[in-house]
């Protein structure tokens, strides 16, 4: 048992006038009174509860002076957190057993028992340890589409392992329409008072929009529609070809051609397009290398160039670093482009492929979008058998470079770092579609177990029925991908995000 703290409020209030009285008529005449003393027991120092299930707590409360406990008390149960240094207390509950079901957000709190002696005002005091946990606290958001609507599952990381919990966003205030889109994790901005951050859960289809729900609860209010992030005039229900954030507090939201940049640090939120430069606006494609910290690499569809954005500008590319390739003019159409930590360069790696509107080929054009020096530059070959051009998803290692693309139910291997580039089958998926291929980026300084799975390639599959979620480590050399994990009981997965913590 915890040594209990007493709090003497009330009794130091009557000491200090019965002191003033007794200034004036002190005739050495003093009636001492023991204390009404409390001794709880059967409370544990720590708890651990699932959000929205009840705490039952059936504490041992005896009394030095009222044996029987027939006087009168009153009981108080309170969560304490610590916001970024401001305390906030949350009730429980006010009888002297506590059975409360607990909707405080995942986190720990401290938890404290009173019991107050309404005669004396005397009241003790019992902290204890809470952990609040959520089956949705922390993993992988799955969005898919199914017979009705688009739906959100998940894979948790619950009780130190990873299980699928099915329509998370159930009864969240938002019900999702249309065809699904995509979903985004990132740091989103902070509280201007508490100074907390503020992370956002993004959830993108055709019938809604682009809009943010709560990262903890998952619920939804309209106020958290991404059209209410813009201070240019935007629809309610504006819909995002795309969202990307190079770095905490930072992203770039593309939609209808252009590209839009909000940073939290330099107090600017999405206004006006940033697809001009010198006074002439061009279209950019929705794809781009979202790079680390400084530059973001674009592809302007228009004049057929790769460009780039810095802290909410857009610049050409420098024409002196055309060692392998004309940044400033390609001639080309891009067909898919990403970034990430390939060669230890931390998200600056950019891979882009480029296709020849004249002879149908594809080029693949890698370059360091930090200091603009360009790394490869190849025509894709050796795919006779899987012609590159007819691939459906595509999807880069960022260990390893390989690049995975699947032609109907097979995915393949294109293995450009070797001296002789070639393409090998790495899964044939049977009579499955195949609705998804990803690598996930994972945000910040990742930890053991993000990197582990950052290395993981993402299959969705769908068998006419219901659809599954694989993940498969890729390993060097010859090796064949291994199958990690495998969740089922999903729809056509579209689109995967991992909620950091």
């Amino acid at each position: 048992m915890r040594l209990n703290k007493i709090k003497l409020h009330f009794l130091a209030l009557t000491g200090a006038l019965t002191l003033g009285v007794s200034c004036m008529d002190d005739e050495g005449n003093y009636d001492y009174k023991d204390i009404n003393e409390v001794e709880i027991n059967a409370v544990s120092e720590d708890y651990t509860v699932e959000r929205f299930t009840n705490l039952v707590i059936n504490p041992e409360v005896k009394f030095s002076i009222d044996v029987d406990g027939a006087g009168e008390y009153s009981y108080r149960w309170v969560a304490v957190t610590d916001a970024s240094g401001k305390q906030q207390a949350t009730e429980l509950g006010t009888t002297k057993n506590l059975d409360a079901v607990i909707n405080l957000k995942p986190g720990e709190y401290i938890g404290y028992y009173f019991v107050t002696d309404e005669k004396t005002g005397i009241e003790t005091q019992y902290d204890f340890n809470l952990e609040v946990i959520n089956t949705t606290y922390e993993g992988w958001l799955v969005l898919s589409d199914t017979d009705q609507n688009p739906r959100v599952d998940m894979i948790s990381l619950y009780n130190g392992e990873y299980q699928p919990f099915y329509d998370v966003f159930a009864e969240n205030g938002l019900e999702l329409s249309g065809e699904a889109k995509f979903m985004n994790c990132y740091t989103f901005t902070r509280n201007m008072t508490t100074g907390e951050i503020i992370y956002g859960v993004y959830v993108s289809t055709t019938g809604n929009g682009t809009t943010r729900v709560d990262p903890d609860t998952f619920e939804w209010s309209p106020e958290m529609r991404v059209s209410a992030e813009f201070q240019s005039p935007q629809p309610e229900d504006l819909e995002l070809d795309a969202l990307e954030s190079p770095v905490g507090l930072s992203s770039f939201a593309l939609v209808d051609n252009n590209v839009y940049f909000y940073n939290f640090s330099m107090q600017r939120a999405y206004s006006s397009p940033l697809n001009t430069i010198a006074g002439e606006r061009f279209d950019v494609s929705p794809m781009m290398g979202k790079g680390y910290q400084t530059f973001a690499a674009l592809y302007d569809t228009t004049n057929k160039r790769y460009v780039r954005a810095y802290r909410g500008a857009m610049y050409t590319m420098p024409a002196s670093r055309s060692t392998k390739f004309n940044y400033n003019d390609t001639g080309m159409d891009l067909v898919y482009m990403t970034s990430n930590d390939y060669s230890g360069l931390k998200g600056n790696y950019v891979f882009s492929i480029l296709k020849d509107p004249a002879t149908s080929k594809h080029y693949l054009a890698n370059f360091n979008i930090g200091n603009s020096s360009q790394t490869y530059y190849e025509e894709i070959t050796g795919d006779e058998e899987a012609p590159f051009a007819q691939a459906e998803h595509i999807a880069i290692n960022p260990v390893y470079g390989y690049i995975y693309y699947n032609i109907g139910s097979k995915v393949y291997r294109y293995d450009w770092t070797k001296v002789t580039p070639e393409v090998r089958l790495e899964l044939d998926a049977g009579s499955d579609e195949i609705t998804l291929l990803k690598f996930h980026d994972f945000a910040g300084e990742v930890n053991t177990s993000y990197v582990e799975m950052q290395n993981h390639l993402i299959v969705g599959r769908h068998d006419g029925i219901e659809g599954t979620l694989e993940f498969y480590d890729v390993q060097n050399l010859d090796n064949p991908l291994n199958l990690v994990s495998s969740y089922s009981g999903f729809g056509k997965v579209k689109s995967v995000a991992y909620r950091q913590r």
